[in-house]
This record gives C-alpha cells, sequence and structure tokens, in this order.
C-alpha cells in the first residue's frame, strides 16, 4: 500500500497497469484537492496552478520515499513498480516522439509503434 501527504491510501494489486492508474488519479485529484484546500484556507498568495504543482511533487516525493522503505522488506517488488513507472512513462510518452520511432509496416505505412 502507497500512502498520499494526506492519509489516502492506494493498495497494491497483481495487475501493475491497473496499480499504475490508481496512483496517478490518486496523486493528481488528491493533489489537486489539497491545493484548493491550502489557497482557501491558508491564503497562500501563488497562483493555484503552483500550488498544485507543488502538491504533486510533494506527494511524488513522499511515494518515492515509501518506495526506498518498501525496498528493505521486498527488494524484488520495488524493482517491478520503478520498472513499471519507467515503461508506463515511457508509453505514454511515445506521442511526442513520433518522428523518431516511425516504423514502416507491411504494407509500407508509418504506424508509431
Amino acid at each position: 500500500m502507497i500512502r498520499l501527504l494526506n492519509g489516502y491510501e492506494i493498495n497494491y494489486t497483481e495487475d501493475f497497469d491497473k496499480f499504475f492508474q490508481n496512483l496517478l488519479e490518486a496523486i493528481i485529484f488528491e493533489s489537486k484537492q489539497s491545493s484548493i484546500r491550502k489557497k482557501k484556507e491558508e491564503g497562500d498568495t501563488r497562483s493555484g496552478r503552483d500550488i498544485f504543482l507543488q502538491e504533486i511533487m510533494d506527494n511524488c516525493i513522499y511515494v518515492t520515499h515509501q518506495l526506498f522503505t518498501l525496498y528493505q522488506d521486498n527488494e524484488k517488488l520495488t524493482k517491478f513498480i520503478v520498472t513499471g513507472f519507467i515503461f508506463n512513462s515511457i508509453m505514454m510518452s511515445l506521442p511526442g516522439y513520433s518522428q523518431v520511432i516511425k516504423i514502416p509496416d507491411n504494407d509500407g505505412a508509418d504506424t508509431v509503434h
């Protein structure tokens, strides 16, 4: 289980893609809620965007710290999770690299894989 700064918990699942999606959604949604609360309650003078991005970064640091702690108990799971993070990040970035990775299909058309 991974916990965010506000206490929200994301459970590990056997399906890494589902776990990764749940983690991303939780970080984005919970960070947005925290940024709204901070802007209203604490009167933060930064822009809402800046507060939101700071919340995302703080949650990412917090999650990373938990992964390093998990590594001490379950090295194999931690390596799997980190590998999955890198793989999924690359998959989400591929459209931005379409000119670099075009591979001709059998019929001669270029398809981004």
